[in-house]
């Protein structure tokens, strides 16, 4: 691909706007492109490590892939997507706008809003590519359509869930012990998020969102909070190993995609108790910490 001198100066400022802070870039490379941000372009500043990056990836060919990696990671975001309809033409892939679906089997299309933030030492990237695993080797892989977004922002959580409309929603990350979820401000610094906020928040999107997953330490009392407007919010009861969660997170969604034939079955309770199974069966003691809240 080649790409011009204004060209490289508009995506340098887009990735800046869309991935604002080192952290979120590097979640992105991760978690889309399974590459190493220090490896590949060092600087002073993000301007400069952007600018490396794009120089980088247009010297080793693979320019393209960031782009689309970087749009697919931040679809919302108007300064990219202005750059990559430019320089990515017609590739914009289709986003479709589905209804809430009902709590037995369905033949809809499902889509996974995962949401990370805050890594601090934690393996969000293999539990990324465990729910995209599951998936695939779904017989009903065709009904899943994935979407992350890294780093988020309590701004960034509403404007995804409102740009996606998920039908499911994941969140993985770091809870605190009065139950807020552990998010970033626009300096990349921590930003605790009550249950209350977050109840509101999903009270918006109750139409289409299903089922919230909080795959996150002490996170049953915003669970709580949220399944007063969603049919299903699973918290955790307690902190949970990084292995723990990872084993839940494989249960619960290849449960997701095996092929049912009751069509009354309840898939989400389902998911829920494949997930304490996978638990058990790796021997971990932690099994009771995932706890399902219904809405009533």
């Amino acid at each position: 691909m080649n790409i011009s001198g204004p060209q490289s100066k508009k995506l340098t400022y887009a990735l800046m706007d869309a991935f604002p802070n080192k952290a979120s870039l590097e979640q992105m490379l991760s978690f889309e492109l399974d590459k190493n941000l220090d490896s590949i372009a060092g600087g002073s500043n993000l301007q400069v490590i952007v600018f490396n990056l794009i120089k980088v990836s247009k010297a080793e060919n693979w320019i393209e892939d960031l782009i689309a990696a970087a749009r697919r990671s931040n679809p919302g975001n108007l300064s990219l997507q202005a750059i990559a309809e430019e320089l990515l033409q017609n590739s914009q892939p289709e986003v479709i706008s589905i209804p809430n679906t009902p709590i037995q089997q369905n033949t809809q299309q499902q889509k996974i809003l995962i949401l990370t933030a805050i890594p601090l030492g934690l393996r969000l990237d293999q539990e990324i590519r465990e729910i995209e695993d599951a998936i695939r080797r779904a017989s009903r892989r065709d009904l899943f359509d994935i979407r992350t977004r890294t780093a988020v922002r309590p701004k960034d959580i509403r404007r995804a869930i409102a740009e996606e409309k998920p039908q499911i929603v994941h969140f993985c990350g770091h809870g605190l012990e009065d139950g807020s979820l552990l998010l970033e401000d626009d300096g990349g610094n921590e930003k605790p998020v009550p249950p209350q906020g977050l109840a509101l928040l999903f009270r918006l999107h109750a139409d289409y969102v299903n089922c919230v997953l909080l795959n996150a330490c002490n996170s049953l009392e915003s669970a709580n909070a949220i399944s007063q407007h969603i049919n299903y919010a699973i918290g955790m009861n307690q902190p949970i190993e990084d292995k723990t969660a990872i084993a839940f997170t494989q249960g619960f969604y290849d449960a997701l995609g095996y092929e049912v034939k009751d069509s009354n079955q309840d898939i989400f309770q389902r998911a829920f108790d494949e997930g304490l199974v996978a638990i058990a069966m790796e021997d971990f003691s932690q099994e009771s910490i995932p706890v399902m809240k219904k809405k009533l």
